[in-house]
């Protein structure tokens, strides 16, 4: 069964890998896929690539009411190399994570998506990173409990990371450039990432498999509401020389 995290335009699912494949095998995979699924000498790392393909295959038909079956799916790499619907075909937008066990997928076909996912449970755990956090983010993080300091970073850090995979940019944006908004679930990035008028969305939760948590994030391109456009000075120090976040 798909778990799929509600109140949120995009279609999110979460499940692992075995289950995937257990539920609905791996015969829609393309010539391309197999080819790549067999350089891949890690067992674990092949399964977590086959279930990935095969669920987003699924996951794409049943976003067009199955009118594509899945083995039909034709998929490329787009800018940066992040995999997209190829010309033709229903433009699907979508964005994959893996994590430890578990794969989570979104998709949309209104608006531009990114997800990530981090294990919680079980992580090496050597404290958070802070380098690549704004001022505000440091803050908001000192002010969590103890306990809770290494999920709250992560809480920071997959929505940084699906913020990037939304914008296209993977490794190519320094994350300090992304500054998240936990409270208000909002991400602002400089002009030049983002265009005139749109804000980041981002939707944070936890989610549960076999006694192990993980923390989701879902970052979702929306066209700002009148009177309500973001901007870098509602989150940095004014004496900080920052281009202007929207």
């Amino acid at each position: 069964m798909i778990a799929t995290m509600a109140d949120i335009d995009p279609e999110v699912s979460y499940e692992r890998p075995d289950d995937i494949i257990n539920r609905l095998g791996a015969d829609t995979l393309d010539q391309t896929e197999r080819a790549r699924a067999d350089q891949i000498s890690n067992e674990v790392r092949r399964r977590h690539f086959i279930a990935g393909r095969v669920l987003l295959r699924h996951l794409l038909s049943v976003a067009v009411g199955h009118d594509i079956q899945p083995a039909a799916w034709q998929l490329r790499n787009g800018k940066y190399g992040k995999p997209c619907v190829a010309p033709g075909l229903p433009q699907i937008n979508f964005s994959i994570s893996h994590a430890s066990g578990m794969i989570a997928i979104a998709t949309s076909s209104a608006i531009d998506v990114g997800v990530d996912l981090e294990q919680i449970t079980g992580a090496k755990d050597t404290g958070p990173v802070v380098d690549q956090l704004s001022q505000r983010e440091r803050a908001w993080l000192e002010k969590q409990a103890e306990a809770d300091r290494w999920a709250s970073f992560l809480q920071l850090w997959t929505a940084k990371e699906a913020a990037s995979k939304l914008l296209a940019t993977g490794c190519g944006v320094d994350f300090a450039a992304i500054e998240v908004d936990v409270t208000a679930g909002l991400a602002r990035c400089r002009g030049t990432l983002i265009g005139d008028g749109n804000q980041i969305s981002i939707d944070n939760e936890t989610v549960e498999a076999e006694d192990v948590s993980y923390c989701l994030s879902v970052a979702s391109m929306r066209p700002a509401k009148a009177g309500n456009v973001y901007s870098m000075e509602l989150l940095m120090p004014p004496s900080m020389d920052t281009p202007a976040f929207l």
